[in-house]
């Protein structure tokens, strides 16, 4: 098996029997309109990869993970030869992807379940779905003539992967990214020392359940991918150079590993676009044209800006009062659709303000208990969430252009929260599509309404917790335990307090921890 690295988190996997590609973004315009572009660039691979699949006598299968534009890039797979292409997914319980890429008439379209095997020529493919609501992902294991690839790109399955090792054998390689890629602390209202400080938390919090996911998994070769992007738009080329934040680049994260990892003998290569790794005898071979050392980091993001100044200059369109009057009513219909179908509408007691960044207009105020959206001046409570953004971006969203949740990856919205807590339900009215909030809240439900209990060990000290994150309901007997008694949720890094009954320091919620008498 011989595995080419395309950028991010896109790879060609090679046998004698087949080619496999995994979630090739190799488009110029970036993705999540124009927000994030490839680091570092690849845009020279695409050429190189449709020939090869033109060329190839060999079957040839793409795999999507899920459809954050970022793995799902639909312009480039329109150029490829889609006459004899089969592409592999997840069979979420949203349609959207499958869909999508229905309508490009591959020669085949396969949806796999979770842990559905599904044999090629050579090998075995198995995908691995994260389908909580709020995240939609897939892993990847791909197994042929005694290797095994295991691809986890963002999708943060961390709880399973001691199991998917044991049911699977040993991995040759692992995949997996690293670094942040979401709009918190980003996009929010923050102080510069409390924005340091929670992306710090965040990036270490990132790096630790990455490494104990190598330690279980163990590896022969550990390739970081899957980010970061980088961000071209003038009005987000700063978030390159800031000192600290929740994007690092794999070498600050490579060197944490040297000292964190206990197995020494782990490959680490600082992979770039167009590297080749031989799993077979663990050698890589740097061929990559686009190599970025550290040093030269700020002037490549420079230079690679200047190349869509124009671009930028060119794009965003200019309203009239008049017009982004009758966008902010357009919006008020919007939103207000959403909550109609809203039905845990009730448990979100705070408002919610919608308003532009462009625009001196009046905002929009959610009410959610009395399922409201009306016109207001200003924020009136010391509680409330707010959201502002470009108008033309907006307007992105209401023309169906992009969804919500792109809409909120594109990094160019501002966002406050009074008090400072993260809530599942208002980033899932934020994120969701109107369609798909009914299911939201019945997955929420879900995992209220499980009963299973497990005990864990803490400093000497028993303790019966329930078994699922109350969050997007990972498995909490693979978390572990930070100081002062705090369990750690293995996906996201929610913790909870042990000696306060499971109350959680992260946001809302609890688990319930009950402390037991020592045997």
């Amino acid at each position: 098996m011989q595995i080419t690295y395309l950028g991010h988190a896109g790879f060609l996997i090679e046998t004698p029997e087949a080619l496999l590609v995994t979630d090739p973004w190799l488009s110029p315009q970036g993705a999540f309109d124009s927000a994030w572009f490839q680091y570092p660039c690849n845009h020279h691979l695409g050429p190189i990869l449709q020939e090869k699949l033109r060329s190839s006598q060999k079957p040839v299968f793409i795999y999507i993970s899920h459809e954050h534009r970022d793995h799902f890039d639909p312009e480039f797979l329109k150029t490829l030869p889609l006459n004899k292409i089969t592409f592999l997914v997840p069979h979420f319980e949203r349609p959207a992807l499958r869909q999508e890429l229905a309508k490009l008439q591959p020669a085949g379209l396969v949806a796999s379940f979770h842990k559905q095997a599904i044999p090629i020529p050579g090998g075995t493919v198995k995908l691995f779905l994260d389908d909580s609501g709020l995240n939609r992902d897939s892993a990847i294991l791909f197994k042929t003539n005694g290797h095994a690839f295991l691809n986890l790109n963002d999708c943060k399955l961390y709880d399973q992967v001691s199991a998917i090792r044991g049911e699977n054998g040993p991995i040759s390689v692992l995949a997996c990214q690293f670094s942040g890629a979401t709009y918190h602390p980003t996009c929010y209202e923050y102080g510069i020392d409390e924005y340091e400080r929670i992306s710090r938390q965040k990036l270490i919090g990132k790096f630790e359940t990455v490494a104990r996911a190598i330690d279980e998994v163990q590896p022969k070769v550990y390739l970081p991918s899957a980010g970061p992007a980088c961000f071209l738009d003038p009005t987000l080329l700063h978030l390159n150079f800031e000192a600290v934040n929740i994007f690092p680049r794999a070498p600050q994260f490579l060197e944490y590993l040297r000292g964190r990892l206990e197995c020494k003998s782990l490959l680490l290569p600082d992979i770039a676009p167009g590297d080749i790794v031989d799993v077979a005898t663990e050698n890589v071979q740097a061929c990559g044209e686009e190599r970025v050392q550290e040093e030269t980091f700020e002037s490549y993001i420079r230079s690679y800006a200047g190349r869509y100044r124009d671009y930028f200059a060119d794009r965003q369109p200019q309203y009239s009062e008049e017009q982004v009057g009758a966008l902010l009513q357009h919006l008020r219909a919007e939103l207000q659709h959403k909550l109609s179908v809203f039905s845990l509408h009730e448990r979100i007691r705070v408002p919610m303000y919608f308003g532009f960044t462009d625009s001196n207009r009046q905002l929009l105020r959610i009410n959610f208990p009395a399922k409201a959206v009306e016109p207001v001046d200003g924020i009136a409570e010391s509680d409330y969430y707010s959201l502002k953004a470009p108008s033309w971006q907006i307007a992105r969203v209401l023309d169906h252009a992009m969804t919500w949740e792109e809409f909120a990856l594109t990094l160019r919205m501002r966002l406050n929260r009074k008090p400072d807590v993260y809530q599942t339900l208002i980033q899932g009215f934020l994120l969701m599509e109107p369609e798909d909030m009914n299911w939201f809240c019945a997955r929420i439900l879900e995992i209220e309404q499980r009963g299973k209990r497990v005990i864990i060990e803490a400093e000497g000290t028993r303790y019966s917790i329930d078994r699922f994150c109350p969050h997007q309901g990972a498995d909490l007997t693979q978390g572990w335990l930070a100081e002062g008694k705090l369990w750690t949720c293995p996906r996201h890094g929610w913790q909870f307090a042990l000696d306060k009954e499971g109350r959680c320091l992260t946001s809302t919620g609890t688990i319930n921890a009950v402390c037991l008498e020592n045997d």
